[in-house]
């Protein structure tokens, strides 16, 4: 009897110590491993700009923003902006052909990085594109923030047909 009560607590704390042991090697997730998504608007986007190359570029003042928007040539006027609150994002790709279009997707902050996501859409293996260059651009406003923004392409081709 007293052995199986001695066989009883070896194996508890056998478990206990085993328990221990895989919670320290599991991963421990804190809050700031976790993504948060900000809040963006678009302030305009086009097909063309007088831009040499493909552009990604943090925008946080006024006399940056006006170099940049006599460049780029927007589908629609561009929204205000107010630089006391507001840094804007441009990306803008150099393209050998029509049929292509730029949409920023997603902003997120990853511990102390900020990541800006845009998907490039391009002609697909079945369009016929007009062969001219353009530049796709889209500019988006996000709250300031003090954190470094990266950029992220996703290239996606887009077909003409139905399937």
């Amino acid at each position: 009897m007293r052995s199986l009560g001695f066989l009883f607590c070896l194996s508890v704390l056998c478990l206990g110590i085993s328990a221990c042991e895989s919670s320290q090697n599991s991963p421990q997730y804190t809050e700031e491993d976790l993504a948060e998504l900000i809040s963006f608007g678009s302030v305009g986007r086009g097909l063309q700009a007088s831009l040499d190359t493909t552009v990604t570029a943090v925008i946080t003042d006024s006399t940056t923003w006006m170099s940049y928007s006599d460049s780029l040539q927007p589908i629609v006027s561009f929204t205000s902006v107010n630089f006391e609150l507001e840094t804007l994002l441009l990306a803008a790709v150099k393209v050998n052909s029509g049929g292509y279009d730029l949409r920023f997707e997603l902003v997120e902050s990853l511990r102390d990085t900020l990541v800006a996501t845009y998907r490039l859409f391009s002609p697909g293996d079945d369009c016929r594109p007009s062969y001219a260059v353009g530049i796709p651009f889209e500019v988006i406003r996000i709250p300031q923030r003090p954190d470094p923004i990266r950029f992220v392409q996703i290239d996606e081709a887009v077909d003409c047909t139905s399937s």
